[in-house]
């Protein structure tokens, strides 16, 4: 009967020991990319130069939810992508967008308007985010996000 007891305790302090070792802020803590969605081709490009003439930029503002709304205007990928797909990640308070296409066929560029929404996140924290495409980072910005958040970030792929 001791032995039992002193078997129940251990386990008790293992449980216990455990749960206090784990940042449960952290562990709840999940970002995902929701209602993705890509309009293009504007126009076909053979020209890499001629694709710089039109603005590129990410439009973002705050929507229900605690989330994003992300506005990738004139986002570079082949005319015949495949298929273009955005996908997130978080470490602390950066948040990594990787935008990729698969299978390009063509030897030909074109402008995208991809939209999506990111989070949930937390009011009144900030966050640094970074777009890539591949392993290319393009741009990175911060922002305090609250429910009045919106602005407009502009891509200078040529600096």
């Amino acid at each position: 009967m001791k032995t039992k007891k002193v078997l129940i305790t251990l386990i008790a302090l293992f449980f216990l020991i455990g749960g206090a070792g784990c940042n449960r802020e952290n562990a709840n803590e999940s970002i995902k990319i929701e209602d993705f969605s890509f309009v293009g081709c504007k126009e076909i490009v053979t020209n890499f130069t001629k694709s710089a003439e039109s603005e590129e930029s990410i439009e973002y503002r705050a929507v229900a939810g605690g989330y994003l709304y992300i506005k990738h205007v004139n986002a570079v990928f082949n005319c015949c992508p495949g298929t273009i797909k955005a996908d997130v990640s978080m470490e602390g308070n950066i948040i990594n967008v990787v935008e990729t296409e698969t299978n390009p066929q063509c030897k030909c560029i074109c402008g995208y308007d991809l939209v999506f929404k990111i989070g949930p996140l937390s009011n009144n924290k900030e966050y640094t985010l970074i777009f890539s495409n591949n392993k290319h980072e393009f741009v990175k910005f911060t922002i305090e996000y609250n429910s009045s958040l919106e602005g407009k970030v502009v891509i200078d792929r040529f600096k």
